[in-house]
């Protein structure tokens, strides 16, 4: 088990949860919401953690936000262990209706209010890499094929 240390910001900020005792990431909650733009959100957490050495924290979206025209910017989001500001998550929108002849964009009402989960956050190892400079790399039968190349 890894201890990750929490330090409130806001007296309404939650300490994140597992929607079940099989949950792979815990639930966070906003305390603010801030509306930027009128396709920008952010949410802030009320939180700064102290995470260990060696791990990192993930932010990902709720399954619930495939229901919305709303994706969380910069998905994942990372947490490095020297991070100790206030946890944030940023929502940006598509449009769901186009003005006629103008710049005009309609977008979704947030789906989210202040005290609801908004996110999901898990921590992992990071994995010490080095990179070993090559002028060849080993053949494989998929080569340099991307996107769609191994098929449906």
């Amino acid at each position: 088990m890894v201890k990750v240390k929490l330090k409130k910001l806001n007296p309404n900020a939650s300490v994140p949860t597992r929607a079940t005792e099989f949950s792979g990431g815990w639930d966070v909650t906003a305390t603010e919401i801030i509306q930027k733009e009128d396709d920008m959100v952010i949410c802030k957490l009320g939180f700064a953690l102290e995470i260990p050495s060696g791990y990192k924290l993930t932010i990902v979206p709720r399954s619930s936000i495939t229901n919305t025209k709303w994706v969380l910017q910069n998905s994942p989001g990372l947490g490095d262990c020297d991070y100790r500001g206030e946890y944030q998550v940023r929502f940006r929108a598509f449009p769901i209706e186009y003005g006629k002849g103008s710049q005009t964009f309609t977008y979704q009402q947030f789906p989210y209010k202040v005290g609801e989960r908004i996110a999901q956050i898990y921590i992992e190892e990071v994995i010490e890499t080095e990179f070993e400079v090559l002028d060849e790399l080993e053949n494989t039968n998929r080569g340099d094929g991307g996107f769609g190349s191994t098929g449906k």
